[in-house]
């Protein structure tokens, strides 16, 4: 009798033992397991989920891109560029403090005559306006809105403007040499202050685009 009940007791222990050890790998396991993460949820957060894609098509338009400062429009493009030149002085000097020579040419962006160790007589004027990027109404490829900033990279083209397509205020401020503005003397003869503007276009045509898509809209990554 005692011995059986001695034995019953070495089971008692040995079944608690067992359970104890259980429970502790079970914890253990527990603890190391990761939590698999949580796709956000767009209907809490009031956003469409991204999703990168391509998507190949013809471009088509609610209104073509337009140059209000100057009245140009491009048909058929999804993006017009406008580039701005102006015929200034520029400072040629010998290095070590040696003589300064000036000459006139065809320059983007403004170039300071302030600065120039002889100004007096070499002044160039502050360009009347700069360089832009003037984007369609609403461009789209099939039913996805198509964000310009995804055709910044798509090849270009020169666009030639029309002297009748001018409005007559600009008309009577511009001439027309081969598509290109002049403003301000004779395209073969400038003269300091001489404006000329040129365009390129990234046509409407068939693209191959890649990008990120939220709801209807393609954006850039």
């Amino acid at each position: 009798m005692f011995v059986a009940l001695i034995l019953l007791g070495f089971g008692a222990i040995w079944t608690w033992q067992h359970r104890a050890r259980v429970r502790s790998v079970m914890s253990t396991v527990n603890a190391e397991l990761p939590v698999p993460a949580r796709a956000p949820d767009a209907s809490q957060s009031g956003t469409s989920a991204a999703m990168p894609v391509r998507v190949a098509g013809k471009l088509s338009l609610k209104h073509a891109p337009r140059d209000a400062q100057l009245g140009v429009v491009a048909v058929d493009a999804a993006v017009l560029v406008r580039s701005v030149e102006m015929y200034q002085w520029h400072e040629r000097c010998e290095l070590g403090g040696g003589a300064c020579a000036y000459a006139a040419s065809w320059s983007q962006g403004h170039v300071d005559s302030t600065k120039f160790r002889e100004p007096k007589g070499h002044e160039n004027p502050p360009l009347p306006f700069a360089d832009a990027r003037f984007a369609a109404g609403e461009i789209r490829l099939g039913d996805v809105v198509v964000d310009p900033k995804l055709l910044e990279t798509l090849p270009m083209q020169d666009y030639s403007v029309k002297a009748g397509a001018l409005p007559p205020n600009m008309a009577a401020t511009f001439n027309v040499v081969d598509g290109v503005l002049y403003a301000g003397g004779d395209a073969a003869h400038p003269q300091i202050g001489s404006v000329r503007v040129r365009y390129r276009i990234v046509p409407a045509g068939a693209v191959d685009l890649a990008g990120v898509k939220r709801g209807n809209k393609l954006e850039a990554q």
